[in-house]
């Protein structure tokens, strides 16, 4: 069962990732962690199937909870899209488990790390079949790459 006071972020998609820190940053008093390229980031989505996108991104310092910030490649990251990539981030011990939990409920996968009949990856986008808020599982084996990223 996800337990939702495990969240470490809320996302959004940006279309200038340098522009969003600035105005974000001024807006809400936010300070930003490094910001990282993962170039290419192996994807998956029902769409395109595995591929690659070409993502960065940055979270707010301080928490619990961090205001994530990703400009991507590919119609998933497009900030313009809807349903958009505006997610909450939830870390999970199991992720193929939970992920196959939320699909019994008729949830559906968005994308994810890799392709469900692979386990998922290391992150699953799981959305209802209506418009709104994404969950995302997060492995907690990214925990301490997060963590050292964020000097947490």
């Amino acid at each position: 069962m996800i337990d939702l006071q495990r969240i470490h972020h809320t996302g959004v998609a940006v279309a200038d990732i340098e522009q969003a820190q600035i105005h974000f940053g001024k807006a809400l008093g936010l300070k930003w962690a490094p910001v990282r390229r993962f170039d290419p980031l192996p994807f998956w989505t029902p769409e395109q199937g595995t591929h690659e996108v070409h993502v960065k991104a940055t979270y707010s310092l301080g928490g619990p909870n961090h205001l994530e910030l990703v400009q991507g490649t590919g119609p998933f990251y497009d900030p313009g899209r809807l349903p958009d990539a505006r997610h909450i981030g939830v870390w999970v011990d199991d992720l193929a488990a939970e992920a196959q939990h939320l699909l019994d409920q008729g949830w559906q996968v968005v994308a994810s790390g890799a392709a469900p009949e692979k386990g998922f990856g290391l992150i699953a986008y799981m959305a209802l079949p209506t418009p709104g808020l994404l969950v995302e599982l997060i492995s907690a084996d990214l925990k301490p790459v997060i963590d050292d990223w964020l000097g947490e």
